[in-house]
C-alpha cells in the first residue's frame, strides 16, 4: 500500500509539473483568452521565456493587437510591472523592445539563394553560400528552412550559423511544428542577435517571431509555442 501511495504521489507531482510547463508564460495569461476571441487565426503563445542576465529592466509587459485575420504581440522589458496595453507601453524606449510575435492569414514568399553567392563550406552536411564581395552574409537551406546570416565582421556569420544549428538540433529542427516553409534571418552577433523566425503552416497561416538576444533563446521560445484553445 505504501508503494502504491508513493507511486500515486509521484505521478501527481509529475503531471502537475508537466501541466505547469505547458502553461502560457505568466505575463500573457491575462490576454490569452481575449486574443482567441478576437481573431480567426489560431493563436500560438510561448510557454517559455527567460530573463536575460544583466538586464536592469526585468518586468515583462506586452502590447497586443488582434483583428479578424491576424494578431500581433510586442514584448517589452520595463522597469516596473504594467498591465497589457497600458498607455505607458505605447512609446517605449528602444532598449525595452525584446521581441514581436505575429500570426496572420497569408503565404510566405520563398527565399532562394541569391544568384551571386558562391559555395563557402559545409556545416553538418548543409551547404553554406557566401556573398563573395562583402563576405559577411551567408545563405543556407536545410529541409523546409532557408537561412540568412549577416554578421558584423570576420567569421561572425559562420559563428551565427554554428549557434543556430546547435539550437535547432536540440529541438529537432522544430519538426514537431506545422511548418510548410520557414525562413530564419540573423543579424548582429551570437549573444546579442536580432533573430527573425518565420514560417507558413499547411493550412495557410504565417507566423513570425522576432527576438533580440541570444540565438538559442529565440529558438527555445519558438519551440515552446502552444496553441491557445
Amino acid at each position: 500500500m505504501k508503494k502504491l501511495a508513493l507511486l500515486s504521489l509521484i505521478s501527481i507531482l509529475f503531471l502537475s509539473a508537466l501541466a505547469k510547463q505547458q502553461e502560457v508564460v505568466h505575463f500573457l495569461r491575462p490576454v490569452a483568452k481575449g486574443l482567441k476571441q478576437n481573431t480567426d487565426v489560431p493563436v500560438f503563445l510561448p510557454t517559455y521565456w527567460s530573463e536575460q542576465a544583466g538586464k536592469s529592466k526585468k518586468h515583462m509587459s506586452v502590447k497586443v493587437k488582434a483583428y479578424e485575420n491576424g494578431y500581433m504581440i510586442y514584448f517589452l522589458a520595463m522597469d516596473k510591472p504594467y498591465r497589457a496595453n497600458d498607455s505607458a507601453l505605447f512609446h517605449p524606449p528602444e532598449s525595452s523592445k525584446n521581441g514581436v510575435l505575429s500570426g496572420y492569414v497569408g503565404t510566405m514568399t520563398s527565399s532562394d539563394r541569391p544568384s551571386d553567392f558562391v559555395f563557402y563550406k559545409k556545416k553538418d552536411g548543409v551547404k553554406l553560400w557566401i556573398q563573395p564581395w562583402i563576405r559577411s552574409i551567408i545563405y543556407a537551406k536545410r529541409g523546409s528552412w532557408s537561412m540568412h546570416f549577416d554578421g558584423d565582421n570576420g567569421d561572425e556569420p559562420y559563428q551565427q550559423a554554428d549557434e543556430l544549428f546547435k539550437a535547432m538540433k536540440n529541438v529537432n529542427w522544430l519538426k514537431n511544428k506545422d511548418i510548410h516553409e520557414g525562413h530564419i534571418t540573423i543579424l548582429g552577433t551570437r549573444t546579442a542577435a536580432y533573430t527573425s523566425i518565420s514560417w507558413e503552416t499547411d493550412d495557410g497561416f504565417v507566423y513570425d517571431f522576432f527576438y533580440r538576444g541570444p540565438i538559442k533563446e529565440a529558438v527555445k521560445i519558438v519551440n515552446s509555442l502552444k496553441n491557445v484553445e
